[in-house]
């Protein structure tokens, strides 16, 4: 009986630790970097630039193809993207879709869930973004 307690004991300990709650504001993401991992679960291509970056309120980065900028700022458990501004080069596939998918998703409020302390997912009704920490 106390061998069966302790391994539902240690299974609950696994599942706490596997969606790690963290209480965001605008000091979460200062001066951080992310690689962009995936869009709409559809993981990005071996080469390219994929990556977001945040700092002193701005955000900017690359879908693979245009760069992007604008201002974020974290409200409870959401982050609202506002001003965006991107380049305007024409861009092949698979950059080009990908960079679509994710303008759509950072163009609406997004709902942050955080699978681990190194992994952030961004969602909304556009789809989803998810983030690596970049070192």
């Amino acid at each position: 009986m106390a061998a069966a307690g302790f391994r539902a004991l240690c299974c609950l300990a696994l599942l706490a630790t596997s969606c790690t709650s963290i209480a965001a504001d605008q000091r979460t993401f200062d001066g951080t970097r992310w690689r962009v991992a995936a869009v709409n679960a559809r993981a990005t291509p071996a080469t390219g630039d994929y990556r977001v970056e945040l700092k002193d309120g701005g955000i900017g980065g690359r879908f693979g193809c245009n760069h992007f900028g604008g201002r974020y700022d974290v409200r409870g458990e959401a982050i609202v993207v506002s001003d965006m501004r991107s380049t305007l080069m024409a861009c092949s596939d698979p950059a080009a879709s990908f960079e679509g998918a994710g303008f759509a998703v950072l163009s609406q409020p997004m709902r942050m869930t955080w699978p681990s302390g190194r992994r952030l997912v961004l969602s909304n009704p556009a789809g989803s973004i998810e983030l690596e920490r970049a070192p």
